[in-house]
Order: structure tokens, then C-alpha cells, then sequence
């Protein structure tokens, strides 16, 4: 293939969109759109260099290729993150490690559910379309094999992938998202223009060079349109229609090429050098910039404060990009025992990974740790991942205790994050008393506009021989007409309704509060007795005025609460993983009023 200095002005736009995009700049809503344009590019690619009859050659020019400034990038991350991070967060980037060292970050960071939330601490984020690169590298052999001998695969596999992928968009953005068969088909798209538009990956129809300029400019256009990622639906979700666009927009880019003038003017070879440094900067850029905006217990921070930091990030970004390009991409391949240590890179990573876990154990004290733990004091996120991976489509419930023998009742646990949070004990004391639990898997079962509506719930409960629907809330996250509905609507059915007020919450994040009330000697929060029953005085007051004899509503306030509410125990643990979310812990204390939830309902099956 002739040099393509089209290919690499797409890189430059494909890095710019996604640096910026991270950056948070207006303009790049959608600069995520970046990444399928680089799988589009990988699928051409390929093509061109993969020779089915030098398959090892094939593999140790991609791993010479990908792989040092891979592991550097890891390597760096795990090491920067000792000294600078507390040890919770250096526990998720420890996990995160582990993943991309197996070259699958995708597939750890579906099991977080989101590529969009901030809420975990996530400086290997950006890895995760390598680990798809890479699985894509990885069968290469065979998909490649299939599309040779049959002519109808390559339409069969674009189809179904395509069609899979916009499926589970309606369903489960996530999986489309990080999956790589359900993005597969955008690798494809670059392989048919390789095989049936080119000349081996150069040009043959250079004077249509016009219309692949226009498609450039779709290209820079179209994230600038604020997609949101994890919308339902192929129309405005990801990957969906945009991401067909802007892959069909470069795969036509990469059949005619652009116009010489483009290519040639200075903006134009100003993208070919941001090009060439495409994998540098993308692999520099989040690490950074996670890193250098850190806040401790603060998740993923992209948003610089000011115009000073951002282009002081701008500056340490260009500065990494080109001293990891010239010392480790270029010059790191060529030393003479490579290979060995390519070999060797993963078990660096494991060594580096563990030796920071021993590291921080030493930095910190007892106290210390017990307030960082708390982000580890926590169950499953619902039903887990795999459950809705596999029944996206369904309301339905997972069964959270174990026994599949025949038990004296059956509860429908109904709520929203604050009922996941207290999941696990009422599932232990359940599992003691002889009843099985049920959980709806959506988290707005109930709440305005969700389709989880009263006559869903109630379905599904008489569909499970439910005795009991147990619902739990967020103060003001549920209205008091949704859960009249609810309670008529079971009293039809013979069907207890109980409600479990809400928990207190905090203004603060609770073990940020301790910890820098430890650390700085900060003022801690305060929450009365009082205080707690003024805001939840409009809830209760509206429940209580329902005079059904199949509802009860259990106060939680005497297990938090006397004069003053607590937030840790007096051994140090805290009760919350946030300012509001009970840590198991936390829930522990309410393992009485599950005993009174569970008995109260038996009562009333035999009454």
C-alpha cells in the first residue's frame, strides 16, 4: 500500500475528538465518535498487512506495534497512582490493571455498567477499545478465513452484527457499547474497503477525492451533535445511526481519499503530524488527565477549573505524547531483547500492581483504612451485570437467596439505589427465616417515566406467588399516588404492601468527611433527630393517610437516630459508601426490622 496521508489526517481528527471530548470542551459533545472512526481504520488496515500465510509475522509486528506503549502506559498509571491516590481508588485502579493486562478491559468495565458515569475512579478507561482492538486482532485468522471461502459471510456477519448491536441499544447500551462482536461490523466496514474499493489499501478512483472531502467534513460535524451515549435506542444512543454515519462516512474517506488541497494546506499537515502520533496521545491523554484532576473519593474528574489547568494539561499532554512516541513506540521496539520483554510485560504489570497494594498499606493507618474501605463495602450492583446481559428485555426479577427449596413465602423487594444498598442483609436475614427474595433488576421500577409501572409489578408478583412486595426509597424519589397504586392495586390481589422509609441521608460524602476530619481536623456533619423527620414529615404524612389494611410502613429512623443520627460506628467503619448509600455495614443495623418485615408478612399470608 502507497503512504496514506489521508489515513493519518483521519487519526488526527479521530485523537482530537476524543482528547477533547475528555477535556470537556463545548463543540465535542460526541467526540467519542472518534473511537469507531479508529475502528473503521483498524479493519482497513488489516486487511492490508494480514498475509494468511505469515500469521506469527503477522502477530509480532501488531504486538510490536501495540503492546510497550501498552504496558508503559499501565505500568506508569499503576505507579503514579501509589503516591497519588487513596487506597480505595488505587484498589479500582489495581482491578482495572488486571483487566488490561489481560486485553480485556472492555469486558471489566461492562461489569461497571457504564463508559459514561464518573462515579468510579477510572484513569484505564480509555484502554478499553484496545481491549477490543486487540480481541479483533485475535480472530482475525478466523474471520478473515471465512470471508475468503464464502462470499455471502462477510454479509451475514456485517448483518448480524450490526443488527445485534443496535438491538441491545434499545435494550442494553452497555453491552453494544464494549462488546467487540457487536462492533465488529465497523471493522468490516474497513475490510470490504480494503478488499472491493481498493488496490490493496491505495486509492483507484482518486478523482472522487471531492467526495470523500465532504464525508471529512460529516466526520468533524457530526460529534458536535450531543449524543447521549447511553440513551436507549439506535436513533440517539451509542453506537447507533450517528456511529453508522460517521463509520460509513470514513470508510467512503478511505475508498477515494480526500482532495490534495486539504492534504496539502497547513491544516491539513497539521493533522497528519497529530496523526502520527495518534496512539501516544491517546493512550497519554486520560491517564493525565484523570490523574492530574484527581480529588480523593471524587471519582473520574475530566473538568479542569480554569483556563490555567487546562492548559497546563494541554501542555503535560503534548509533552508525554511526543517523549512516549520518540522514546518507547519508535525507538523501545527496536532494542535487542524486545521480545523477551513483551513476554515479560505482564507480569510486570502484576508485580507493580501488587507491590502498590503493599505500598499504600504501609502509607496509611488503621483508622485510615477503615474509612477507604467503605467504597469496597458494598454488594453487586442489582441483579449483576451477567443477569441483564442476558434478559435485557425483561422487567423481571432475579432471585437474590440461594435455596431452591419450596419456602413459607415469597417477597418482591421493590426500589431504587437505595434499596440495592440494603439488599444483601435482608437477603441474610431472609435466607434465615425461610423466605426467598425476589428483586426487580431496573432501578426506576415505579419512579416518573419509568416503564416499570404498579400493573407491571403487581404482573410480575402474581406471576411469582409473591406474599409480600417490599418497596424502598429515596425521600421525594417516589410519589405517594405511585405507591397508593401499588397498595390498592395487591389489596386486589391479596398481596402485603410494606414501605421502609428512607435512610438518612448527608450533604457530604460521608468517608470523605471522616477521613478529612482525621486528616485536616475538619468539622464533621450533623443531623438531628429532628431534622430527619422534617424531611421526610410531606412522605410520611401522605403514607400514613392510606387506610388499607394490606400496607404497613416501617420507620428506620430509631436504628440511626436518638437525639443526634450517626454515620459510622464506634469502631470506625462508616455506614455509608457516599452521603447516602448505606455500606453492608450500614444495612446490618436494620436486620431487625427485616425479622419484623419478613414475620409481618407471614402473618399476613396465613391471617
Amino acid at each position: 500500500m502507497n503512504y496514506r496521508k489521508d489515513i493519518q489526517i483521519l487519526r488526527g481528527i479521530a485523537v482530537f475528538l476524543v482528547v477533547f471530548y475528555h477535556l470537556g470542551f463545548s463543540g465535542f459533545h460526541s467526540g467519542f465518535l472518534g473511537v469507531d472512526v479508529f475502528f473503521v481504520i483498524s479493519g482497513f488496515l488489516m486487511s492490508v498487512l494480514y498475509d494468511e500465510n505469515k500469521k506469527l509475522e503477522f502477530y509480532k509486528k501488531r504486538a510490536l506495534r501495540l503492546l510497550p506503549t501498552y504496558f508503559v502506559t499501565i505500568v506508569a498509571t499503576l505507579i503514579a497512582s501509589i503516591f497519588i491516590v487513596t487506597p480505595n481508588e488505587y484498589m479500582q485502579v489495581f482491578n482495572q490493571s488486571l483487566y488490561a493486562d489481560l486485553f480485556a478491559s472492555n469486558i471489566g468495565y461492562l461489569l461497571q455498567n457504564s463508559y459514561f458515569s464518573k462515579a468510579e475512579f477510572k484513569p484505564l478507561l480509555h484502554l478499553w477499545s484496545l481491549g477490543v482492538e486487540i480481541q479483533f486482532y485475535l480472530l482475525i485468522p478466523i474471520i478473515f478465513y471465512f470471508l475468503k471461502i464464502n462470499k455471502y459471510f462477510f454479509g451475514l456477519l456485517s448483518i448480524a452484527s450490526v443488527s445485534l448491536c443496535f438491538i441491545l441499544v434499545e435494550l442494553h447500551p452497555v453491552v453494544s457499547f464494549f462488546m467487540m462482536p457487536l462492533r465488529l461490523w465497523e471493522f468490516l466496514i474497513g475490510y470490504a474497503v480494503a478488499k472491493y474499493l481498493t488496490s490493496n489499501g491505495s486509492i483507484v478512483k482518486k478523482q472522487h477525492s471531492l467526495l470523500g472531502s465532504f464525508f471529512l467534513l460529516v466526520i468533524i460535524l457530526i460529534p458536535i451533535l450531543n449524543i447521549n451515549g447511553e440513551s436507549l435506542g439506535f436513533i440517539s444512543g451509542h453506537p447507533g445511526i450517528y456511529a453508522f454515519f460517521i463509520t460509513l462516512s470514513t470508510g467512503i474517506i478511505l475508498s477515494v481519499g480526500i482532495s490534495k488541497v486539504i492534504e496539502n494546506s497547513i491544516v491539513g499537515s497539521f493533522l497528519e503530524l497529530i496523526g502520527k502520533y495518534s496512539y501516544s496521545i491517546y493512550l497519554v491523554h486520560f491517564p493525565v488527565i484523570v490523574l492530574l484532576l484527581y480529588q480523593p473519593f471524587s471519582g473520574t474528574q475530566l473538568q479542569a477549573s480554569g483556563l490555567r489547568d487546562l492548559l497546563l494539561l494541554l501542555i503535560i499532554i503534548v509533552s508525554l505524547s511526543y517523549g512516549m512516541y520518540h522514546l518507547i513506540e519508535t525507538n523501545l521496539r527496536k532494542i535487542r531483547h524486545i521480545n523477551i520483554l513483551l513476554i515479560l510485560s505482564p507480569f510486570i504489570v502484576l508485580v507493580v500492581a501488587f507491590f502498590g497494594l503493599y505500598a499504600q498499606d504501609k502509607m496509611y493507618t488503621n483508622t485510615e483504612k477503615l474509612i477507604f474501605n467503605a467504597s469496597l463495602d458494598r454488594s453487586e450492583f442489582r441483579c449483576g451485570t451477567l443477569f441483564t446481559m442476558i434478559r435485557p428485555d425483561h422487567i423481571m426479577t432475579c432471585k437474590l437467596t440461594n435455596s431452591n427449596s419450596l419456602k413459607n413465602q415469597n417477597i418482591l423487594f421493590v426500589g431504587d439505589s437505595h434499596a440495592d444498598s440494603i439488599k444483601s442483609a435482608f437477603v441474610s436475614v431472609a435466607e434465615n427465616m425461610n423466605t426467598d427474595i425476589y428483586f426487580i433488576s431496573h432501578n426506576n421500577a415505579l419512579m416518573k417515566g419509568s416503564n416499570i409501572t404498579s400493573r407491571r409489578i403487581i404482573s410480575e408478583a402474581v406471576n411469582r406467588n409473591i406474599n409480600s412486595i417490599v418497596l424502598h426509597y429515596f425521600n421525594n424519589a417516589i410519589s405517594a399516588s405511585a405507591i397508593k397504586e401499588v397498595v390498592r392495586m395487591a389489596n386486589e390481589k391479596n398481596i402485603l404492601v410494606v414501605f421502609i422509609m428512607p435512610v438518612p441521608v448527608w450533604e457530604r460524602h460521608i468517608p470523605q468527611a471522616l477521613w478529612e476530619n482525621y486528616k485536616y481536623n475538619k468539622a464533621l456533619p450533623s443531623q438531628t433527630l429532628d431534622d430527619y423527620n422534617r424531611k421526610t414529615k410531606k412522605l410520611y404524612t401522605s403514607l400514613n393517610m392510606m387506610k388499607y389494611d394490606n400496607f404497613i410502613i416501617y420507620p428506620v429512623s430509631s436504628f440511626f437516630c436518638n437525639e443526634k443520627c450517626s454515620f459510622v460506628e464506634s469502631s470506625g467503619e462508616p455506614l455509608y459508601f457516599d452521603g447516602a448509600h448505606l455500606t453492608l455495614t450500614g444495612s446490618e443495623r436494620l436486620r431487625d426490622l427485616f425479622k419484623s418485615v419478613i414475620n409481618d408478612g407471614f402473618a399476613f399470608k396465613i391471617g
